[in-house]
């Protein structure tokens, strides 16, 4: 693993704490911390970091510089990093239990985010999806916590464009979604390798750096960019994929594997969901008795349910430019999140999906993409 230093900026930089809502904020004290996190926008166009309770009620926000994304949390729950949106440098560390901004990490030069990251399972060390750009390659930077997160390395996420990534139960491997589109901070927004692109789910030993094992799409998929990851029961890994073909309502658009001596295994739903999804998967992420898998699209205005121990599709729920979804803590529940500013709770179960509103759209909050469990 290569090794370089770099000087953290500390202090509150231009993150602020304020309260939401008619409950005053959070108290230094409080213990119990949030239930779930989400960056989201403002209606004065302010980006901003919440912390929300069980019932999905704001309780603070942290003011961000620019615009979230991913959010990587410690086992125990005690710190939180939201990492910028592609392709931006800023990553904001949270004291979750005591709702206080720590510090900002800033990607070093040649590099930058691309808005998500896992922590090694004793805290101690942050890895982050990054983009040399220069180099067309991607990347995992090393980050110390202990010690001012101070940047002690990286290593190759062994493919272009890697974007989300968590670490798999053994402790021991990161799981890395190589989205294999190229992008360049000049023009960030441009796909500059469609044709050629090669997306990948790279399984890398944390501790040397050395790839495990790669898994990948059927060649007349590549242009299916593996983007978004959430871990189930026995090792299992779902993703989230979007396309790069326009338009295209035909192949499916998430997958499990069953870890790294599997393989990419493509889930079966009907054609009237996948036509709504329109080529695009937002998020992913299991129940809390990490059987059931759900998947939104913002462009279908459309959450799918999955029973990935039988391989049955469940249904699907309807709601406006969703993304967000994240466990509750009872057994096939979800809460969803708009970027209209309504939220959903959603149960599964043998009877199908249903689900019942528990925020309205409003004028003054838009939920991104993610949103995250500190349960």
């Amino acid at each position: 693993m290569e090794t370089s230093r770099r000087t953290l900026l500390a202090g509150l930089g231009g993150l602020a704490l304020t309260g939401l809502g008619g409950d005053g904020g959070v108290a230094a004290s409080q213990p119990a911390g949030p239930a779930y996190l989400s960056a989201g926008r403002a209606q004065d166009s302010t980006y901003y970091l919440a912390m929300l309770s069980t019932s999905a009620d704001s309780i603070s926000r942290f003011v961000l510089p620019a615009r979230g994304h991913g959010v990587a949390v410690s086992l125990d729950k005690k710190t939180a990093v939201m990492f910028a949106r592609r392709p931006g440098t800023f990553a904001s560390v949270l004291d979750t239990r005591h709702a206080r901004h720590t510090i900002t990490i800033d990607a070093p030069k040649g590099r930058h985010f691309y808005g998500h990251g896992a922590f090694s399972v004793d805290g101690r060390l942050l890895y982050a999806t990054e983009n040399d750009f220069d180099g067309e390659r991607g990347v995992i930077g090393v980050y110390d916590a202990h010690d001012g997160y101070a940047r002690i390395g990286e290593m190759p996420s062994y493919g272009i464009g890697p974007h989300d990534m968590l670490l798999d139960t053994t402790g021991d491997i990161l799981v890395v979604a190589n989205g294999g589109i190229a992008t360049h901070p000049d023009a960030p927004r441009v796909k500059l390798n469609l044709d050629t692109m090669r997306p990948s789910l790279a399984f890398i030993q944390r501790r040397n750096g050395a790839l495990l094992a790669e898994q990948r799409l059927p060649p007349d998929l590549h242009h299916l960019s593996i983007r978004h990851l959430a871990r189930g029961a026995n090792g299992q890994v779902a993703m989230g994929l979007q396309s790069q073909s326009t338009p295209d309502t035909t192949h499916p658009l998430v997958g499990v594997s069953a870890g790294p001596l599997s393989h990419i295994r493509l889930l079966d739903m009907p054609h009237d969901a996948l036509n709504r999804m329109r080529g695009y998967c937002g998020s992913v992420a299991f129940d809390s008795s990490e059987t059931v898998l759900a998947a939104t699209s913002p462009r279908g205005g459309l959450a799918v349910f999955w029973n990935v121990v039988s391989g049955n599709y469940l249904g699907q729920v309807s709601l406006a430019d969703c993304c967000g979804v994240a466990p509750m803590i009872e057994r096939g529940a979800f809460v969803l999140t708009s970027g209209t500013g309504a939220v959903a709770k959603v149960e599964t179960g043998t009877n199908g999906v249903s689900h019942q509103e528990m925020q309205a759209p409003s004028a003054g909050t838009h939920w991104d993409n993610h949103l995250s469990a500190v349960l």
